[in-house]
Parts: structure tokens; sequence; C-alpha cells
């Protein structure tokens, strides 16, 4: 997750990125929103598995529509999934007009989409058309929701370089460029051997030992570091740690009991120690730092994006803009030592779905608790 991104987020109010779709192409697969071509954008993750998104028009927001391809590393044929809602005015149709949905392509009728996901067939002659200009369809009944396509191919190109499909049987777009490349091969997903935590309702320190990490959390983390103030130029990831900071002595105005420090004890040697960092419209984000109690001069800091801790994990959720049709996530898992971490992901593309039309990760892992064998 770019906390740059976040930052400008949540302190001006996110433009979504499919404002500027019409423009070239940018970014790049294994980081936030990935790489986006117009209304598609792909996104690959740490084990190599990528997952192209193609989406409705940006003006079609009261009928959204999307499809999802998740393609792993050497396999031919990806998944492919649909997604679509309704009108709020057409909530009451028929179970049988909900699930009679169909694929159309070029106004020609390839057949009945089961369970939200193409069949065989119906993804190879998706993937036939990618190369051309091709009006997507989803039908049910009389109505009818559009895909873009503006964009596949370049997505699709660009998922088959990622995966090193160029010049291959396996290509998915690109099987006659004469630039073969040899397909990679899928990498192991990270294994967290999540250790045991005190429990939510154990989670407060003596009040003596509370008093002592008040009254020396200063000593030990440096609120002056320019990772945390900024700069003149540059604004730093926890502009409200520091008294010092205008952004610190606005809040202290109107939210001063905002501005405490709270330390939840992690396990008998680990305390975290948490402050507000920033705060915007509609997100806010708080830093979070591990306090070894033998050595706390060493504090590490975890993220300045968090806004939740329990049961050994820090969770930092923040939505891409108001409506909260986009969101972004990401997850630290206490290893017994460090929090390390276990997921960062987001829902793809602002265009109208509640909650984001998909999850689209660029890091995951098998969080294993220590109690499991």
């Amino acid at each position: 997750m770019k906390k740059l991104t976040i930052l400008l987020s949540a302190m001006m109010g996110l433009l979504p990125l499919t404002s500027i779709s019409a423009h070239a192409a940018y970014g790049t697969p294994f980081e936030g929103w990935g790489f986006v071509q117009d209304d598609w954008q792909l996104v690959c993750d740490n084990t190599l598995t990528c997952r192209a998104a193609g989406y409705a028009d940006e003006s079609m927001l009261d009928t959204p529509a999307s499809i999802l391809l998740t393609a792993l590393p050497q396999k031919s044929i990806p998944n492919v999934q649909v997604a679509f809602e309704y009108q709020e005015d057409k909530v009451d149709s028929s179970d049988n007009e909900l699930r009679a949905t169909e694929l159309w392509l070029n106004n020609k009728n390839y057949g009945a989409i089961e369970k939200g996901a193409l069949n065989t067939k119906q993804t190879q002659q998706l993937l036939s058309h990618s190369r051309q200009n091709t009006k997507i369809e989803i039908r049910a009944g009389n109505d009818r929701w559009t895909i873009s396509d503006k964009g596949m191919s370049a997505v699709l190109l660009k998922l088959d370089e990622v995966q090193g499909r160029v010049g291959t049987p396996v290509a998915l777009v690109s099987k006659n460029n004469p630039n073969r490349q040899t397909p990679k091969a899928a990498k192991a997903k990270p294994v967290i051997k999540k250790a045991i935590s005190y429990s939510d309702d154990k989670q407060q320190l003596d009040p003596a030992k509370l008093v002592y990490f008040q009254k020396n959390i200063n000593k030990w983390i440096d609120i002056d570091a320019k990772e945390l103030i900024g700069s003149e130029d540059d604004m730093g990831d926890c502009e409200l740690v520091n008294p010092k900071t205008e952004a610190y002595q606005r809040m202290q105005e109107y939210g001063a009991d905002r501005l405490d420090w709270e330390f939840t004890p992690v396990d008998a040697t680990h305390t975290l120690a948490s402050h507000i960092c920033w705060q915007g419209a509609y997100n806010e984000g708080y830093g979070y730092w591990l306090i070894d109690k033998a050595k706390p001069r060493r504090s590490q800091l975890i993220t300045t994006m968090g806004n939740d801790y329990s049961n050994g994990e820090i969770w930092a959720t923040h939505k891409d803009r108001g409506v909260g049709d986009c969101w972004n996530r990401a997850i630290w898992a206490w290893d017994g030592k460090d929090f390390v971490q276990a997921e960062d992901s987001s829902t793809g593309m602002c265009r109208g779905f509640a909650g984001g039309a998909w999850d689209l990760p660029t890091y995951v892992s098998d969080v294993i608790p220590q109690s499991d064998k």
C-alpha cells in the first residue's frame, strides 16, 4: 500500500483514478490499483497470480458491471467471474429473471452465465474478441449491463508479459508475438506462524506501567524524524504525533483528547504504542510502534496507516472516496517477534459497487495460528 496515495486521499479527497483513465496507461501490476488502461486494470500478487478487471464506463455508476479474469501462472485458461447490480427500482425482479443471465459479445448470444462465472468456451470467446472492438454485455430479460472494452487488450497483453506468456501457447492475447518468453512458475505463498497474543479483554497495562510508558514514550520514539513530521516541501506520515507541527496544534483546538498515546500489551514482553497520525474527510490513520519492554528505546514502527488492533493483528482499512465504492486494506500479523505483513489488497476501481467490486491483492500469505497443527 502506498502511503502517499492514502494520505492524499485522506487530506485532499481522492479524485478517482478512473477520471484520468482516458490518458496513457499507468501504474505497476504489483502495487495499489495496479496497471490501469482506460476501463481495465491489472493487479498481480506476490505469488504471480494476476487479476484483470474490466468495468462499465464511469458514466454508468447506477448500473455497475464488471468482469474479472484470474490467471494462474502457466495455466492457459483463466477463471472469469462477472458482477453486476440492478437499479434500486428493479430489486423486485423475479428470481428466475435474476438467474437468467447471458453473455453477449457484439450482439451475439454466447449462452447462460452459470453462478456468476463464464465457462471455458465463453472465456475463449471473450479472449478471442479482446484484440478487436467488442461490445461486452450481460443480459437478463430486458435488462442490459455493458462492460467497456477500452483498455482490455492492453491489460491482457501486460498480463502475458508479467507471467512470461508472450509468444507461447499459453498466451492470452499474444500467441503469435515473435518475442517469445518463457512462462513463469507460480511463487510460493509466504507462511506466517501467528504467535499467541493477549486476548482483547486482557489488553490493559497496570496503572504504574501505564504512567511509566506515558512519561517516556517521546524518548523512545523520535517524534522529530522527517519521516513522521515531513518538511517544508513534503508532508510527513505522522504529523499529529509532534506538538510542534501545525496539524497537531490545529487538532489541539478541537480534539485535544485524541492526541493522547495509547498502549496495548501484545504479550508479556511486548507492547504496542499507538497515536493518531493524520485525519481527513473520511479516512484517518494511526501509527503503531512495537515496544520491547526489555529494550524500549528500540521501538519499531509498523505502520502509520493503521486503524485497528485486535488479537495479534493490525488492520489498515481505507476508502478511496466518500461514497465507499472502492477500498484498500492491509494487515500485519504478530509472529512472536514482529508484526509482519500478511495482506495488501484493494477492491478495484471506483465504479459504483457498494463496498467495491472485487478482492485484488498485491500481497497474500497463509497465516497459521500457533494452536493449529
